[in-house]
C-alpha cells in the first residue's frame, strides 16, 4: 500500500463515528448528538469544533474524542439520525394521492422531501452544506438510492414503466438533479427556496422525460369478482 492510499484510508476512518456498545456509552452519544443538533442549528457547521460539543454536551472531551475522532464525524453520526428519522416520515410514506400523471407523482414526493428538510434545519445543513467528507457522501448516496428506490415503488403501483433495467440509475439522476438545484439554493439563501424547489422538479421531470416520455399508461385496477351468496 503506497502512501497515497494510507493516507486516503485514514481519512475516512477519522471521518466515521465510533458506534458505542453499551448503555452508558450510548447515552452519551446520543447526548452529544443532541448538542450538536443545537450547535448546527445556530451556527454554521465549519464553526463547530469537538471541545465546542464537549462544553455543550456537558460529556468529557475524551469521550468525545472516543466517538468522534473529527468534527466530520460527527457530522456524519448526526447525518445518520437524520437519514434514519427521514426514512421514517418520508421513504415509509406510502400514502401518495392518486396521480394523473407521473409528473405529480414526482412532485408528491419532492414537496415531502422539502418539507422535512423546512422542518429540520440540522438535516437541511448537514445535506447541503460545505462539509463533504467521504463517510457523509457515502451517507448521502445511500439516502439518494433510497429514495430513487421508493419513487420507482410508488409510480410502478400506479403507472405502467416501459422494460428497462436501467430505472433505478434514471430515477437516481433525476434525485441528483434535483438536490443539485437544493444545493445551490442552500448556498445563496440558507434555505430551499420556492424558486430552487420549482426548477428542481421542472429540471429532473425534464430528465425523465427522455425515457418516460410525456404520458405513461396508468395501471388497470383489478377486482376480484364478488361471489353471489348462498
Amino acid at each position: 500500500m503506497n502512501q497515497i492510499d494510507r493516507r486516503a484510508i485514514s481519512r475516512r476512518d477519522t471521518a466515521s463515528p465510533r458506534k458505542p456498545q453499551r448503555k452508558n456509552g450510548r447515552e452519551k452519544y446520543e447526548k452529544l448528538l443532541d448538542a450538536l443538533e443545537i450547535l448546527i442549528t445556530e451556527q454554521d457547521s465549519t464553526d463547530i469544533s469537538l471541545a465546542n460539543l464537549s462544553q455543550v454536551a456537558g460529556v468529557p472531551a475524551a469521550s468525545v474524542y472516543h466517538f468522534f475522532p473529527s468534527v466530520d464525524a460527527s457530522l456524519t453520526a448526526l447525518a445518520e439520525r437524520h437519514y434514519k428519522s427521514f426514512g421514517d416520515v418520508v421513504l415509509g410514506h406510502s400514502d401518495f394521492s392518486p396521480s394523473e400523471s407521473w409528473q405529480d407523482m414526482l412532485c408528491q414526493l419532492y414537496d415531502l422531501v422539502r418539507g422535512y428538510y423546512q422542518e429540520n434545519i440540522a438535516a437541511l445543513k448537514v445535506h447541503f452544506g460545505p462539509q463533504s467528507s467521504w463517510a457523509l457522501r457515502q451517507l448521502q448516496m445511500e439516502n439518494n438510492w433510497r429514495l430513487a428506490d421508493t419513487l420507482i415503488k410508488n409510480m410502478s403501483r400506479e403507472f405502467e414503466l416501459p422494460p428497462s433495467q436501467d430505472w433505478r440509475d434514471r430515477f437516481m439522476c433525476a434525485i441528483n438533479i434535483n438536490d443539485s438545484f437544493c444545493s445551490q439554493s442552500y448556498s445563496r439563501f440558507g434555505k430551499i427556496t420556492d424558486d430552487a424547489a420549482a426548477e428542481g422538479k421542472r429540471a429532473a421531470a425534464a430528465y425523465l422525460k427522455l425515457y418516460l416520455g410525456e404520458l405513461l399508461q396508468r395501471r388497470q385496477l383489478r377486482f376480484a369478482p364478488l361471489e353471489a351468496s348462498a
